[in-house]
């Protein structure tokens, strides 16, 4: 009777896990360069932490004159207007492609010092320029360049690698802060039609497979870019199989082991205690800290209404900042505005709504 209660439960466990939504687990923060977001987009995610805030910065390129707030976490860079916060930005550090410190024409500073991102998203290059308007404060500079040089030597935390260089002497190169909790020998990789038969890592932060004849062999799977964990049937009998995001190709991983439902029960236990706190192993550390962080600091106000979040469309304002697109031909049509045959804009764009951008653009050159 108990044997057959066991089953039950276990076959319901089967049931609840290996249906998990890819939504709460799902990160596009430090993935994706998006503009004018709704302001729950805005709100840090779980496992984000803000590292830095600092006021008085002008988005140079996009809204001179305009003075805003400048937000650094560990995933990404966020700016929105003082007044008005729907005109926002959400810089992912994950699509910067170069940092520099060059000098600039704002309108509220004159020729000065800003901080220039090139960033790359959706086939689009986007370019940013921030000034900040305080007076002899390198803050700008110093606390983004440090997030961004950690988050470059972290990507282990969060992303899927391939014959990576992270075993040595048959044993798991641990990150920092990484806990081993069960090592399990002779699992078998069914990624290849002979199958690989390996050791098995459960960590804090990953699950990794190593070949026993092979170290380089390997695979290294973040908790973070796990989207569903099952158990299946397979030509080499029941397997766990371990399926990745799409943003990191979206792999099927199966694996043929021993107490195959008792490791079931304890990998997605730790799949759902991981994704209540998500590790992205991204520290920063300020040896100096540019005077007194309360005294240079504004309190933020926050507007007293009910945020109605939805999801997520680009807006024409995205145009400002585009420096190169993928080309493609499109549908010439006949303008009554100016009684020629143009092509037609963009989705969500009129002949107006460009031409207040190139505006812009003029105007922020002069």
């Amino acid at each position: 009777y108990f044997l057959i209660l066991y089953q039950i439960c276990i076959q319901l466990k089967r049931m609840s896990s290996s249906s998990s939504s890819t939504t709460e687990n799902h990160i596009w923060h430090d993935r994706e360069v998006r503009f004018d977001v709704p302001l729950g987009q805005l709100a840090l995610r779980k496992g984000e932490i803000l590292v830095d805030s600092i006021n008085s910065v002008e988005d140079t390129k996009g809204n001179n004159g305009d003075r805003g707030n400048l937000l650094i976490t560990n995933l990404r860079l966020i700016w929105f207007d003082d007044k008005n916060q729907k005109i926002n930005l959400s810089i992912g550090y994950d699509c910067i492609i170069n940092i520099e410190i060059k000098v600039t024409n704002s309108v509220l500073k004159g020729n000065t010092q800003a901080l220039y991102l090139r960033t790359r998203f959706n086939q689009s290059r986007f370019e940013f320029i921030f000034t900040s308007l305080v007076a002899n404060s390198p803050r700008l500079f110093t606390s983004f360049q440090a997030v961004v040089r950690s988050y470059e030597t972290t990507k282990l935390y969060r992303d899927l690698k391939l014959r990576a260089a992270i075993i040595q002497d048959k044993q798991l190169i641990l990150l920092p802060k990484e806990q081993v909790y069960n090592k399990y020998g002779g699992v078998w990789n069914l990624s290849a039609e002979q199958g690989n038969v390996g050791t098995f890592y459960v960590t804090n932060v990953r699950l990794v497979w190593f070949a026993n004849l092979a170290e380089n062999f390997n695979v290294s799977v973040p908790w973070i870019q796990i989207s569903s964990i099952k158990i299946r049937e397979s030509k080499f009998g029941t397997a766990l199989v371990v399926e990745s995001s799409p943003v990191n190709g979206g792999y099927i991983l199966g694996f043929k082991m021993e107490n195959i439902d008792k490791i079931y029960l304890e990998i997605t236990g730790l799949f759902k205690i991981y994704n209540e706190n998500p590790i992205f192993g991204i520290e920063t550390h300020f040896e100096e800290a540019a005077g007194n962080l309360d005294e240079v600091t504004l309190p933020r106000t926050q507007d007293d209404v009910e945020i109605v979040d939805s999801d997520y469309q680009p807006t024409s304002s995205q145009y400002s900042y585009v420096t190169e697109e993928k080309r493609e031909d499109r549908e010439v049509i006949f303008s009554p505005e100016l009684g020629l045959a143009v092509e037609k804009p963009p989705k969500n764009m009129t002949l107006e709504s460009l031409w207040n951008i190139f505006q812009q653009i003029i105007s922020s050159q002069l």
